[in-house]
């Protein structure tokens, strides 16, 4: 009986001590369930930061892009400015000479009739023949000297020398030497005529009264001669002299 007691009590411990690991492994199965929880939360923690710190950097470069454009777009409205205040001047310089201005309200003009645009000193307007006149007589000493007159337009009827009419012009480029012709050496001498609107001053056509002997010159010197303007009402045909030489003289 005493054997049997034994017996039975120590299947009771037995039992209890079963009992008693298995909850020991829960517990443990239990806490290692957690301590893995808890690491993958942190590296999802972790994971997160770095995304973060990742689009904070993003936002940082772009902010400095923005500042930068901004800059830049400061620097351009600036220099449109500045341009723009230069495009004003150079209009209101423009309004102020006008293309019809007469030689007093442009003393530029009238300082110097002649506005060559390209060729320059290759191209020349030829001197006319000047007829040497007898010397007057000497005038007494006590006769006054009558005041100096502007120069007289040309009757509207009569072909002007060119003596005469470039004191009324008011644009006259030079005609082109062409490159080849120069090269190779042609030179000429030659007449145009050119007549003129009286109303507005500008030529209406231009002819060569007399070739230089090539055509290409007379070309040329018919082309520019149809850009020039004079003041209006001054003169209706003008007889301008060219020539096309390699010295280099001007005019």
């Amino acid at each position: 009986m005493l054997s049997f007691l034994l017996f039975a009590g120590a299947a009771i411990f037995g039992l209890v001590g079963s009992y008693r690991v298995d909850v020991l492994r829960t517990d443990l199965a239990n806490a290692n369930a957690a301590r893995d929880a808890a690491e993958h939360r942190e590296t999802e923690l972790k994971t997160r930061e770095a995304a973060v710190a990742g689009a904070e950097a993003k936002i940082a470069e772009a902010e400095n892009k923005a500042t930068r454009a901004q800059t830049e777009l400061l620097k351009l409205q600036n220099e449109k400015a500045e341009l723009e205040s230069k495009l004003d001047a150079v209009q209101k310089q423009i309004g102020e000479a006008g293309p019809t201005a007469s030689p007093s309200q442009n003393p530029s003009i009238a300082s110097n009739p002649q506005q060559p645009t390209t060729s320059g000193p290759s191209v020349q307007i030829a001197q006319e023949p000047v007829e040497e006149a007898t010397p007057p007589p000497p005038q007494p000493k006590r006769k006054k000297i009558a005041p100096r007159k502007a120069p007289q337009a040309a009757s509207t009827s009569e072909i002007a020398s060119y003596a005469s009419a470039k004191a009324f012009a008011t644009f006259t480029p030079l005609p082109k030497y062409p490159a080849r012709k120069r090269t190779d050496g042609v030179t000429g001498i030659g007449v145009c005529l050119v007549s003129v609107d009286p109303a507005s001053g500008r030529v209406t056509t231009a002819s060569m009264e007399q070739s230089t002997g090539d055509s290409t010159l007379d070309k040329s010197a018919v082309d520019a001669f149809r850009k020039w303007r004079f003041q209006p009402g001054t003169v209706s045909k003008v007889r301008i002299p060219i020539e096309f030489n390699l010295t280099g003289a001007s005019h």
